[in-house]
């Protein structure tokens, strides 16, 4: 019979990578089993870039795990060693980003949700003011 921790050393989790607005996340679960998609056993968030997210995901499973699947945005990204997470993880984040065919798009809406969130304060600043200067006139 085998100890836990080397039946922990051969399973090969998956890692889901994602983009929450302006920073990513992951979640962490077992593979797939029988068609079923078990529940996430570890998730994490608030990282200011891929590679920030990378490095965290290699820190929290390096120890157990050799290799892991990953996932960017829902799409299937291949599979990485624990250690190229540790070494290069800017390297890696790039590699993920052009093996994900949906990443050019997603991307730029980021970039719009964060630039409307800047926008909003700005157009409503200059609503006030045009009031302040003119209160009869009608938007």
């Amino acid at each position: 019979m085998q100890s836990t921790g080397e039946a922990q050393r051969r399973l090969q989790p998956v890692v889901e990578l994602r983009e929450e607005g302006a920073s990513f996340a992951y979640s962490v679960r077992a593979p797939r089993s029988k068609g079923v998609i078990p529940p996430s056993s570890y998730q994490d968030c608030g990282f200011a870039s891929l590679a920030e997210c990378l490095s965290d995901v290699a820190k929290a499973l390096g120890g157990d795990f050799k290799r892991i699947y990953v996932r960017l945005d829902g799409h299937c990204v291949g599979e990485r060693d624990i250690a190229e997470l540790h070494q290069s993880p800017e390297l890696v984040a790039a590699a993920l980003r052009r093996a994900c065919p949906a990443f050019d798009v997603l991307a730029p809406r980021a970039v719009e949700a964060a630039a409307a969130v800047v926008a909003v304060p700005v157009v409503a600043a200059a609503v006030v003011a045009q009031e302040a200067e003119d209160p009869t006139a009608v938007s």
